[in-house]
């Protein structure tokens, strides 16, 4: 199955397990990086940051074995600049990315996709790769489509 298609299904999982339960943003966030994290495994992490103050992230909920930072201010790394440019961030090489915040070894590149809800930014979904240029425009199409479940 190519990557495309993988998309359609988690966006179809997630579509009917969303709609069969009344649940909160960070109920939905769990259920979501599960979902992901079980339909690409390849991946090594897969997790939310919940905005919990001005200008400051916190861990939510994750699929992975890395112990991700706890917090995480706008003005550091690429989960930083994804919640402070309200955009999607590809790094295909976080060597290269200055002000990289290293959680494991293994990252070698990085997605980072804003999730916004009434114009409001509510989180960051991060996903790390174990290769370089891991993540392309089909990432990015569908992990935007995604996080519009929340």
């Amino acid at each position: 199955m190519d990557k495309k298609d993988r998309y359609i299904k988690v966006i179809d999982t997630a579509k009917t397990i969303l709609n069969n339960y009344q649940i909160d943003e960070i109920g939905k966030m769990a259920l979501i990086s599960s979902i992901l994290k079980n339909e690409f495994n390849e991946w090594i992490f897969c997790g939310f940051y919940r905005v919990v103050k001005k200008e400051l992230l916190e861990i939510g909920p994750y699929q992975g074995s890395i112990i991700p930072c706890g917090h995480i201010t706008f003005n550091r790394g690429v989960c930083g600049a994804s919640a402070k440019e309200k955009q999607t961030i590809i790094v295909n090489d976080v060597s290269k990315f200055s002000g990289y915040i290293s959680c494991d070894s293994q990252t070698i590149s990085e997605i980072v996709v804003p999730v916004i809800k009434d114009k409001k930014l509510l989180a960051v979904l991060d996903i790390d790769g174990s290769r370089i240029s891991q993540f392309d425009a089909t990432d990015k199409s569908g992990l935007e489509k995604i996080v519009l479940l929340i």
